[in-house]
């Protein structure tokens, strides 16, 4: 049996590369996504709201365990760290949620935006599909994508994302074995690229140091997102933000009528957008 690989793409990849690789794979590493100048100026911005960190707090047993013990969680970050937008609005990122959710989604909205910060000692995930977060739906395609950034130098033994490439295609009962599952080894900068159907999971950190970490999920604009950007960010940032960001941010009235559906998200039945003007 031939051992499963994800591939690598390089830093001047384009979404079709990104998109054909995860019809394949159901994911892919990009080599240097984001620039060294971003990267260094994204984790100044992080490090002072990761050092008065107090950990995994959701208010739920099974949720923090899901989360992580051992963990740091961090979201709002258009607000804590500013150049967060350019990362959320990057082209490719933008242009492999369109292409991948296009079938069921006519617009897309930011699902999540959370450093993932995993430190020495925490326990590996149950492997997981993002899309389970909606579990009711019945949808012959993903739901949403997301994207995972090294911050930091991503070893094996840190704690990387494991991935089961195919297993997009897998009935859903179906759990991987040992020998189908793929440990992400990310310098920092690089980042996987994988759709919301793929099995994958926050691997055991067994070292000393902190895996640091980006996920940036995209997802339908029809759907409820795991993180709340109307509470996370106040709406005077929003405000100063670019026009794309504040519609992913879901501020854009959503717009099914070309695809014979209907329109969600009014704001005193008008388009919230307005709100910018």
């Amino acid at each position: 049996m031939t051992a499963p690989v994800l591939h690598r793409l390089p830093a001047d990849c384009t979404v079709d590369d990104i998109v054909e690789a995860n019809e394949r794979d159901g994911g892919v590493i990009v080599d240097g996504w984001l620039s060294p100048s971003l990267l260094e100026q994204f984790n100044q911005e992080l490090t002072p709201w990761l050092d008065q960190h107090a950990g995994t707090n959701s208010g739920s047993d099974a949720s923090d365990s899901f989360l992580g013990l051992h963990t740091k969680r961090l979201q709002g970050l258009c607000t804590k760290a500013p150049s967060f937008v350019d990362i959320m609005i990057e082209a490719r990122i933008v242009g492999f949620a369109e292409a991948v959710l296009r079938p069921i989604g006519p617009t897309i909205i930011l699902n999540n935006g959370e450093v993932i910060d995993i430190g020495p000692g925490e326990s590996a995930q149950p492997m997981h599909r993002d899309d389970d977060g909606w579990n009711f739906a019945n949808t012959s395609s993903p739901m949403m994508v997301n994207t995972i950034a090294a911050l930091v130098d991503v070893t094996p033994a840190m704690g990387a994302t494991l991935v089961v490439p195919g297993s997009h295609r897998w009935p859903r009962a179906r759990l991987p074995k040992e020998d189908e599952i793929v440990a992400c080894d990310l310098p920092a900068g690089s980042a996987l690229f994988f759709r919301g159907d793929t099995l994958h999971a926050g691997g055991t950190n067994t070292t000393n140091k902190r895996r640091r970490a980006l996920s940036v999920g995209l997802c339908c604009g029809w759907l409820r997102p795991v993180e709340n950007s109307y509470t996370n960010i106040p709406f005077e940032t929003v405000k100063a933000l670019p026009r794309q960001a504040q519609a992913l941010l879901g501020y854009a009235l959503y717009d099914a009528s070309a695809a014979g559906g209907g329109y969600l998200g009014y704001h005193d039945m008008g388009d919230p957008m307005k709100l910018f003007q």
